[in-house]
This record gives C-alpha cells, structure tokens and sequence, in this order.
C-alpha cells in the first residue's frame, strides 16, 4: 500500500481493538489466543500481519513449510469482483468485513510474519487454495468492468507483495580476498593476540571465536585484526538449522530488539544474532546439533532480553 496506508495499518488495528465488535485484537487477547511470542507457529488458516521496513499488509496463510509461506493478501474492507472473496465481520475475529484475494496468492519467507490477528475456518482456505490464479482467470466482462476502487486496491497489494517477498536468508557481506589470504591463524605470535585483545577490547574467547569465523566482526574491528594480525578471517558458514529458526516470527521481536540495542537493520541483527548463538552453542556442546529454540532462549535471557516481548 502507498505510504500513509502503510504507516496507519499498526494504527489502524489499534482502533479496531477498540471496538466492542473486535476485543479480540488487544495485546492481552491475542497473547490469551496464540500464547507468548517465543511459542508462535504459523498454521493454515491464520491470518497474519506481514511487515518489512515501511510495508505492511494482512495475509491468510494457505501453506506452512519450515522456511517459506503461501499466502493470499487481505484489504480490511468489502470488495466484491471476479477474483476477491469478500468475508463480513462475523467470519473472522477482526470485526469487519474484509475482502480475500485469492488470485494474488504467493510464497515468501516466514521472516516477515510478524503477528497472527486471527483465523477464518478450514472451508474458507478450501476455497482460497481451489481458486484459479490470475494468469488462469478468464478475461470476463466483470473483470474490464471493476470498480476502480478495487483495480485500485488490487495493484497497491501487487506491489506490496512484491516488496514482501524477496526476504530470503541471512546475508553475510563478500569477503574481500586480501583479508584472508595466506593468514596463519592457527600459529600467531601470542604478543600479537595480546595486543589484538587489548585493542579490540573484547576476552580472547570472543577473538578467538572471530578468528575461527564464528562471531561476526564490526568493520573497525576487521581494520584492527588486519593491522594486527595480518588479516581478518573468514565468516564460518551458519548452521541451516539455526538460520531457518531465526527466521520463524516467533523471534522477530527479539531480533528487532537486537537490532535497536546495536543501532542496525533487523536483518544485520538477525545475522548478528545468529553469529552469538552459534559461538554460544559451539562452547557448550561441540559438534553435537543443539536444539536451536533453547540455545536461542539461554542467549537471550543472558543479554537480558525478553523473546515474548510484542513488537
């Protein structure tokens, strides 16, 4: 949606929280209905608010695979043509009519849920999954005929699903080759290490895991183990486990907060994040595959963090 439309959609479920037809939407409730952030696990059916930097929209969920969605985008108004599926305010615990777009269904990452608002019944995401795509659609003569406030809203959606979509991974900046090549890191003088913790001023457990590509480096940091060192390391590949757990909403929040405590982007939190985790998680138990859920619990609750915090 354009701007002011995205801006007002945290807003705008304020208001309907309000109203005595939508109690349901209030912090309490929704933490009474779907339990603590930390517990969240999108199902079929949900309808959920999507948001990434200045985007946001409402979806209801068709699909949950362990990384990906597929969803259909939702306007919180009555919209009757030939390819939406108008609800009243009794079909879902948001209290007004809202309009289903089947034919805008998509996949995305499960990264930009952000939280779920309500559920529609198992014969409504019957009817969403059998509908036909737009590309599949007849050209019929309702369709050249739509309301311009649906071809309106129609193409906002478009181009907010667009920009929702693309969210996939953790990124780790390119490595320049003259930071990493022909550093022996395994034999350093320990002066050198000396002076490298001295000037990073972090404990050489935290160097030492930089240095193994373990723990993400700041840029001043990667200039200091250049001068000192030699080089900088590599960045260790991120356990795939870990990284399509960070990813499931149910620890946005904390990243978010993450990402506010270090000045960053939530995904340069996120990918932060995943970093001390598995620095955290190679300590205590070795090659062993920890369960990620707890390692991520433990490291919060030793930063003092709060992972059922709502955003």
């Amino acid at each position: 949606m354009v701007s002011d439309k995205r801006d007002g959609l945290p807003q705008e479920f304020g208001a309907l929280a309000q109203q005595a037809a939508a109690p349901q939407l209030t912090e309490s409730a929704l933490r009474l209905r779907f339990g603590p952030r930390s517990s969240w696990a999108p199902v079929p059916g949900q309808i959920w608010r999507v948001t990434r930097e200045d985007v946001g929209l409402l979806v209801l969920l068709l699909e949950v695979g362990a990384d990906s969605v597929l969803a259909a985008p939702i306007s919180v108004e009555s919209l009757a043509a030939a390819d939406t599926l108008p609800i009243d305010g009794g079909g879902t615990a948001l209290g007004v009519p809202v309009t289903v777009w089947p034919g805008l269904r998509r996949g995305f990452s499960v990264g930009v849920l952000d939280r779920p608002v309500a559920e529609v019944t198992p014969a409504v995401v019957g009817l969403v999954v059998g509908w036909p795509t737009r590309s599949e659609e007849p050209v019929s003569d309702v369709a050249r005929r739509s309301d311009p406030a649906v071809s309106e809203a129609r193409a906002l959606l478009e181009d907010d699903l667009a920009a929702v979509a693309d969210m996939l991974g953790v990124d780790v900046e390119p490595l320049d080759p003259e930071m990493t090549g022909g550093i022996d890191f395994e034999n350093l003088p320990s002066e050198a290490m000396d002076e490298a913790v001295e000037r990073l001023g972090v404990p050489l457990p935290v160097l030492l895991d930089m240095i193994d590509g373990k723990r993400i480096s700041t840029p001043d940091q990667a200039m200091i183990m250049r001068e000192v060192l030699g080089g900088s390391p590599a960045a260790a590949a991120l356990p795939p486990g870990l990284v399509t757990e960070l990813h499931q909403p149910r620890w946005r929040g904390l990243v978010r907060q993450c990402g506010r405590r270090d000045r960053i982007t939530e995904e340069a939190a996120r990918t932060a994040l995943a970093y001390d985790v598995t620095a955290m998680a190679a300590r205590q138990t070795g090659d062993q595959e920890p369960s990620w859920p707890d390692r991520i619990l433990r490291w919060s609750e030793s930063h003092q963090l709060d992972p059922d915090a709502v955003e």
